[in-house]
């Protein structure tokens, strides 16, 4: 193999490891409603679907604003999970920031949508969302796009919330672990190298191999995909 060719390989290879290194901000959603009303309840499950946020979560995902102008002027992408709370913290968290930044893309994914535990974890129909959220791209996201069983998850004459408080169901720790590697590999696969992930703590959890605790609400923890690294952002 000539000189040239080496130096062309090692370009190669320098050029694909860059792709995959990122630096990724993870972010918690605001307080929601079901949050206030889980241990109001003493946590017995409220059955509030695809809970929305509290004034107070609207007051923190407006103060995210702020943290991002001042810790998040390097993001290249942001990626919301579809649940509202998610979109609502989102809009307002960054909001001014793709204003200013119109060549920064803002995608949904339903990969780091929250593990589904409780109601509030239960996504709703795309029809539903995309015209509540009209200012999101939905991409090919699909109408019922959250873990369910899959005895029901084809069957749309279910009605999935009354099936939910009349039968339960959580995901399968094996469901939410290939969710983890699928978002891991769509993460690595962007161009990007510094990218904002809007979602929810016990996925975040579980991403982390439990490292950390459970993230509060719209905290701020970066990671480094090369080392693994976590560092908090915002206390």
């Amino acid at each position: 193999m000539t000189n040239s060719n080496i130096i062309e390989n090692q370009i190669l290879i320098d050029g694909a490891n860059s792709i995959s290194k990122k630096k990724v901000y993870f972010i918690r959603h605001g307080q929601s409603t079901f949050n206030i009303a889980y241990l109001a309840n003493n946590k017995v499950d409220p059955y509030l679907f695809d809970a929305r946020l509290t004034e107070e979560g609207e007051k923190q995902a407006n103060e995210l604003s702020e943290n991002v102008e001042k810790y998040l002027q390097d993001v290249e992408l942001i990626i919301s999970s579809p649940l509202t709370r998610a979109l609502c913290t989102t809009r307002r968290g960054f909001g001014k920031f793709l204003k200013e930044n119109s060549n920064i893309k803002c995608l949904v994914s339903p990969l780091h949508s929250e593990t589904v535990i409780t109601s509030d974890d239960n996504g709703r129909p795309r029809s539903i969302i995309e015209k509540e959220n009209p200012d999101f791209n939905f991409g090919d996201l699909q109408e019922r796009w959250w873990y369910l069983p899959s005895s029901i998850k084809d069957d749309l004459s279910i009605d999935t919330e009354l099936y939910f408080k009349t039968n339960g169901y959580k995901e399968p720790i094996e469901s939410i672990l290939h969710r983890i590697e699928e978002f891991k590999k769509f993460l690595l696969s962007r161009n990007e190298s510094t990218i904002a992930v809007v979602g929810h703590s016990d996925f975040f959890y579980h991403f982390f191999d439990r490292s950390i605790p459970h993230m509060k609400n719209c905290q701020i923890v970066s990671w480094c995909s090369e080392t693994n690294e976590k560092v908090y952002i915002t206390k």
